[in-house]
This record gives structure tokens, C-alpha cells and sequence, in this order.
């Protein structure tokens, strides 16, 4: 525990002797380490006063608190340093303890701040802030009388905005900043360069924003498909955006009142094309752009070099990030300079060349008074002495890097890439991939059992990662944010013995209504209805339970397709059913519809009974689940690796489906997916769907063929049709696979087929 020991026996008289009083829900996220709730209530009024000393930080921090009472209750009270009663006091005890720790302590003479650094009053008003939100619980400002003793559990309390990929509006970066420093967040590590975009202004290389910042428009392309840089002015779409010096400036300055630390990243040795297109002289021999400095050229190190004591200027905080991750290395072992450098130093391969390029970087950063920071990629081939690490592929690089004695922020890519899907719903906005929902951010540990218990130390924190392939504005940060930063910022500040996750729900669930009043665009995803379906052998039908993540409020719904309100059905026990359903499930939360709905076909009519002839077979890295994987009730969502859809290369998708019994059938429908920037999965060109009673004689139910969509986005095509009702036993269904991706197609080699969930009825 980070937090002041002079303390310690007051908080623990209050953890032990000292019962909870039953008080209004106030949902403090993150949760204080201790918290004792008492008899009585302090009213704010306009006779009540803030008190602070009379210095920067202490005006500051009192002007902020002095503009929410009169945003949120309309009282324009004074400010003032004398200490006296009927106020709110922000102390400063300057002891050489924990900068961030706080005690809050509201009695009948008022609100009491103390802390040793106005670093922690700043985290007190935060406290406070919510004590006194949202509004739909907390009409007036009146305050339970508690003390609170609180600090944090890890120093790193971080998140990445990546403003390469899409660019940030100046303001837009400081909305970003609001919500960290009220979730108690303390660094913002800006991910300013990248392959496709670069954002900061340096006077030695103007090209880098003349230029680099600029990149051309392409139809049906993605930005970092043949990615070409450009001038603003230039024909055409144009796309791009950088800061100057003086709006850096300005952010780390806004940031750091808020006692956030800015990182920046500045790209190296790889993920540079956009700077080696301004000036491709620092590209290997004979090479072309791929985006990877030539390790042979001393001027490679100058140009770097430049940059950083530039940068350096700008950002007073310990560290600089330079990247280091997905480095190829093929044009260096093809370089006669790099050749030279690796004979000359005594390399043996790439590992070790990188490793030689991010030591000389790192001398040259440790003279500028900086300390280097890269992703775990940088252990390869030997880390530097003084580097930290910063783990992204899992929790590995963290530990090897912790039990070597350098310090690491653990950031692993699942749970906390928060550019990867928060709900399993197909109407999710756009994301990169893989699927990071709220509990599991809520129970990341960043300091896991491999780690030495001398080592421990070195675990300096966490940071969610939030990358801007698929976001393009502020709207759609603020969603994959929250709630998902409320969450981290508890695995981060609380100490594990405080944390709970039952009280956690109870907290978020007060602290949604937070987030709707001050208008942040926010996922409802936890409380977004799913579905799991079983079969009953003993009953003969079909188990259908509904749930949300968080497990609260009310899920309503209809088994005829049509949308459900607060006179539908209410969930509450599985539904068994033997005939096929159309579900529509919502989740009402205080009579209002929240989250997206849950819409499913579910059939019955496939069983035990049921047979798969796979004419050609499909691979087995993706199966969907096997031969059942066509009529399991579970739908593929939007994503290539998703583990529902069944795929097959090259070949037609061709199956048989023996139903086992005949019966009597009117609909068959089945979904087809594409997604051309992230995978070579096509829609088929062609489906028939045949349907028989004998096995021999069959009839064409459905036969279409399709134009090709060149949309880079994922799509979920749905082949569906109705016929005269029938008898049918055995049902064969066709997709032609173009076999070859085309030309235009950004990969080469075989196209693939993705099918999941026949559903009939």
C-alpha cells in the first residue's frame, strides 16, 4: 500500500470498530480503501466557504470546486484562506509521504481535504465531486457525514490514445484528459507517430507535418492500405491533421493540472512509413518503404536524435516511449549497411541489430535527462539497462522484464485493449477485434504470481490501450472508454482487499447516471441482453436463458419478433420451447429501454437426428464447433475471429443436411461474411438452396447470385426464403467460392468462405 503509514491505526480502528451506515447510494468509483459512514448531514449553502492557501495550485484547485457548485447547484460561493467553519478546507500537509493520498471528512463544521500535495486534494475533490453526483440521486448538496482515507494501490494509472491512425482534435484531447482525472487516472501516453500519420511538429523537419500529416484518400482503401502521404492542399480527398508546438503546449499544460503526465511515443525503429516517405534516405539500401529505419545509417540516429531533443522540450515528464513492437526486419538482413553494423558489432541476426538500435537510442534519451519506455517487443535480442517495459502480448514481457529488475506497466492486450469490442451484440459499433468486456477490465491484476516477490516493486501499474484504426471521433473514443475506464481505474487505485466486485456493480450502475449527465457517449454493452441455448433430452425442446453481464435489471422480451416494452414479458426463469422462435430481448433499466436488444432465429427442428455431409470439408482451425456448428443457436458476430463461424479456402461450401425425420418446413435462412481489410473471407457469388422429401427428387427453394461489395468493412450477409410449406428430410445448400482473391483485393492467395446458423422453420 502506497498511501501514508501515519494513518494506519486510525483507518484500522475505522475498519474494525466502526459499522456502515445505511446512506444513499453515491457509487464512489474508483472505491475508496476505506470509508466510514456516520450520523448527520452537512448541507452547502452560499454561506459556506472554500478554504486554500493563497498559492497556484491552491487557487486552482479551489476555482475548480467553486465552478462545479455553481454548474451543478447553482451557489456561488466564496474563496478564501482563512481557516474557519461552515467550509469546505483544502489542506496541504506537506509530509514525505504518498503525493496522491487524500483524507475527505465531512462533520457539522463543514468538509475537511487533507493530503500532502495538492496532487491529492485534486484526487479529494474528485471524492467529493461524486459524493455530490449525479443529480438524478442528489438534489441538493447535502453530504453524509464519512471519513474517507484513501490513496492509491499503483503509481501507473495510464491510458493510450492513439492519434495517428485518426487524428484528435486539440479540445477533443482535452475532453479525453477530463475523463481520466475523474477516474483518478494519471498518465496519458500519447501515441503521436505512426506508419500512417504524424502529429507533432518539429521545426528541423518540417516535412514531417507538411507532409507526413497528410495522407491521401483511397476508394475502398483502408489508411494504411497503400498508405501514400501528401500534401494539404493536394487534388483530391485529403486526410490528416498534426499539432503544432504551441497546442502541445497547451494539453500537457491542461493535463497537468489535472496531474496527468503526457508520454509521448515517438515511432522507432518500424511503424514509420509516413516519416521515411518525407525522407526516405534513412530507408535501407535498395530497399523499399516498409516502414523500418536503416540500422547501418548513422544518419538514421541523427534524424532520430533531432527529433528527440525537440520533443524533449515539450514533455517534462521522466519518460519517453519509442515504440519498438512488430519490427520486420527483413530489408535490414538485405542491407549492405546493416550487414556492415551487424559484422562491425558483432551481431548475430535481426533480434540483436534492434536491440543495438534501441540501446544507442536509449544512451541518447538517458542524456536528455529521460527515461526509455517501448513495448516488450524491445527484450528482444537484449534490453537496456535502464529501460522499462511496457507488456502488451500478455503478461510475459512484463515478468521476464520484472525478474530481470526493470520496471514494467502492464498493459495486456486482453483485457485491456479497450479498441476491442465491449458486448457480443451484432450492433456494436466498429472495432478492431477480439472481445475485452467490463468485468474482465474490472478484474485485471497487473502484478501476476511469476513475478518474484523481490521483484514485485517493479510493477509500476497498468494502461489501457485504445488504438484508432476503426475511430474516427470523440463520440466513438468516449464509447469504447467507458464504462470500461471506470473499471480499470478501480483495478488500479483500490487495494485488492478492498475490492469487491458485487459492490462494484452497485457503483457503476450510479455512476451510468453520472456519465448521462455530464453527456459522454458511454457503452450500456454490460447490461445488453445474451442468450444460451441447450437442449433438453428429457423434455424433448429447447432451454433458452437470457442474462447480461452485470446480472441486474430487467430483460423483457417477445418470441415473435416484435419489440418489446415494459408490458412484455418479463425474464425469469429459462424458457422451454419445441417450436422454432423469433426472440427480441431488451433490457429496461427504470422503465427505459437501454443497451442494444437481442434479436435471434432460433430453430428446433434440427436434433439429435440431424446429419452434416460435408461435401467439401471445412478447415479445422474454423470449425464454428464441428459438424453441429450450422444448427447450434449460436450466430457469428461481425469479427474474423470469431470462434461461430465455420470456413473453408477456395473450395464451393457444399453440405447435406439429413434432418433425421421428415418434417414440415416454410423458411430456411443462413448467414454469409466478408471482411476484405482484416481477412480474405469473400461472400460467395452465387447460393442455391435445394430442398427434398426422398433424397433423390430435389427443388430449388432459392438460387442467387451476387454483385462483389469492395466495402473494406465486415459485413454479415443474410441468405434467406420463404416457400410453400412443405415436407422436407433432406436439405442441400451451395455457395460458390470465387477461389481467388481478385487483383484489387489488398492480400493474394485463396479466398475464403465464412457460414454459420441454418435456421429453419
Amino acid at each position: 500500500m502506497r498511501y501514508f503509514k501515519a494513518l494506519l491505526l486510525c483507518v484500522l480502528f475505522m475498519a474494525f470498530s466502526c459499522k456502515k451506515k445505511a446512506v444513499e447510494k453515491t457509487g464512489i468509483i474508483p472505491q475508496p480503501n476505506f470509508i466510514n459512514y456516520q450520523d448527520g448531514t452537512f448541507l452547502i449553502t452560499e454561506n459556506t466557504t472554500i478554504v486554500a492557501e493563497d498559492s497556484k495550485e491552491g487557487n486552482w484547485n479551489a476555482a475548480e470546486l467553486k465552478s462545479f457548485l455553481d454548474e451543478n447547484f447553482d451557489l456561488n460561493i466564496e474563496i478564501s484562506s482563512e481557516s474557519q467553519s461552515n467550509a469546505i478546507q483544502l489542506i496541504v500537509n506537506n509530509d514525505e509521504t504518498d503525493d496522491e493520498a487524500y483524507q475527505l471528512e465531512v462533520s457539522k463544521s463543514g468538509v475537511l481535504i487533507t493530503a500532502n500535495s495538492y496532487h491529492g486534494v485534486f484526487y479529494g475533490i474528485q471524492t467529493l465531486k461524486q459524493l455530490l453526483t449525479p443529480k438524478t440521486i442528489i438534489k441538493k448538496p447535502v453530504l453524509n457525514f464519512v471519513d474517507i482515507t484513501d490513496g492509491p494501490e499503483f503509481g501507473w494509472r495510464g491510458m493510450m490514445l492513439d492519434v495517428s491512425r485518426h487524428f484528435l482534435e486539440k479540445d477533443s484531447v482535452k475532453k479525453v484528459i477530463d475523463i481520466l482525472a475523474m477516474h483518478k487516472m494519471n498518465k496519458l501516453h500519447w501515441h503521436l507517430v505512426d506508419g500512417i500519420g504524424w502529429r507533432i511538429e518539429i521545426d528541423k523537419y518540417p516535412e514531417l507535418t507538411k507532409k507526413g500529416a497528410w495522407r491521401k484518400v483511397k476508394e475502398y482503401k483502408k489508411p494504411w492500405e497503400d498508405f501514400e502521404v501528401t500534401y494539404k492542399d493536394s487534388e483530391g480527398e485529403i486526410y490528416g491533421g498534426f499539432y503544432t508546438k504551441d497546442d502541445i503546449k497547451e494539453i500537457v499544460a491542461y493535463a497537468a493540472e489535472r496531474y496527468i503526465d503526457v508520454i509521448p511515443e515517438i515511432e522507432m525503429p518500424g511503424h514509420s512509413e509516413a516519416a521515411l516517405q518525407c525522407y526516405p534516405e534513412f530507408i535501407c539500401e535498395d530497399a523499399e518503404n516498409t516502414g523500418v529505419y536503416c540500422a547501418g545509417n548513422d544518419g538514421s540516429f541523427e534524424f532520430l536524435q533531432n527529433i528527440i531533443d525537440e520533443v524533449v522540450e515539450l514533455f517534462p515528464y521522466q519518460y519517453l516511449h519509442i515504440g519498438g513492437d512488430e519490427v520486420g526486419k527483413e530489408a535490414w538482413l538485405n542491407c549492405k549497411r546493416c550487414q556492415k553494423r551487424m559484422r562491425d558489432e558483432s551481431l548475430q541476426n535481426g533480434e540483436e541489430l534492434q536491440s543495438y538500435f534501441v540501446k544507442r537510442m536509449e544512451k541518447f534519451v538517458h542524456s536528455k535527462d529521460r527515461k526509455l519506455i517501448g513495448w516488450d517487443e524491445i527484450l528482444e535480442g537484449g534490453l537496456p539497462e535502464r529501460a522499462a517495459v511496457m507488456s502488451w502480448r500478455g503478461f510475459e514481457g512484463g515478468i521476464e522484464a520484472a525478474n530481470a529488475g526493470h520496471d514494467v506497466v502492464m498493459s495486456p492486450a486482453a483485457p485491456l485493449y479497450f479498441d476491442y469490442n465491449q458486448g457480443t451484440g451484432e450492433f456494436e459499433p466498429p472495432a478492431w477485434g477480439g472481445y475485452n468486456n467490463l468485468l474482465a477490465v474490472y478484474n485485471f491484476n497487473p502484478v501476476p504470481d511469476d513475478i518474484a516477490a523481490d521483484k514485485r516493486h517493479h510493477i509500476l501499474g497498468g494502461q489501457a490501450n485504445l488504438w484508432t484504426e476503426q475511430i474516427k471521433s470523440l463520440s466513438h473514443i468516449e464509447y469504447m472508454m467507458l464504462p470500461r475506464l471506470s473499471a480499470l481505474s478501480e483495478a488500479l487505485w483500490t487495494a485488492p482487499d478492498q475490492k469487491n466486485e458485487e459492490e462494484f456493480i452497485k457503483n457503476i450502475d450510479v455512476h451510468f447516471d453520472r456519465l448521462k449527465a455530464l453527456g459522454y457517449n458511454f457503452a450500456w454493452s454490460a447490461l445488453s441482453p445474451d442468450y444460451k441455448v441447450t437442449y433438453d433430452k428429457n423434455n424433448k425442446n429447447q432451454v433458452l436463458e437470457l442474462n447480461n453481464e452485470l446480472g441486474i435489471y430487467d430483460i423483457r422480451y417477445t418470441l415473435d419478433g416484435s419489440e418489446p416494452s415494459m408490458t412484455s414479458e418479463l425474464y425469469s426463469k429459462p424458457i422451454h420451447y419445441s417450436d422454432a422462435i423469433d426472440l427480441y430481448a431488451q433490457t429496461f433499466r427504470n422503465g427505459e429501454a437501454i443497451g442494444f436488444p437481442l434479436k435471434k432465429l432460433l430453430s428446433t427442428k434440427f436434433t439429435e437426428k440431424t446429419k452434416v455431409t460435408y461435401i467439401n470439408p471445412y478447415n479445422e482451425s474454423y470449425s464454428g464447433g464441428g459438424d453441429q456448428a450450422l444448427f447450434d443457436n449460436k450466430y457469428g458476430n461481425a469479427r474474423g475471429d470469431d470462434s461461430n463461424w465455420q470456413g473453408l479456402p477456395q473450395k464451393d461450401f457444399e453440405v447435406i443436411m439429413d434432418l433425421g425425420e421428415t418434417t414440415t418446413l416454410s423458411y430456411i435462412g443462413l448467414n454469409f461474411f466478408q471482411h476484405l481489410s482484416s481477412t480474405s473471407v469473400m461472400l460467395p457469388t452465387e447460393v442455391t438452396i435445394e430442398i427434398s422429401k426422398d433424397g433423390k427428387n430435389y427443388q430449388t427453394v432459392y438460387n442467387q447470385t451476387f454483385e462483389t461489395i469492395k466495402d473494406r468493412d465486415p459485413i454479415i450477409k443474410r441468405i434467406e426464403t420463404d416457400f410453400e410449406k412443405q415436407n422436407v428430410s433432406i436439405i442441400k445448400i451451395t455457395a460458390k467460392n470465387r477461389g481467388q482473391l481478385p487483383e484489387w483485393h489488398i492480400r493474394e492467395g485463396d479466398a475464403w468462405i465464412f457460414v454459420d446458423e441454418v435456421s429453419i422453420r
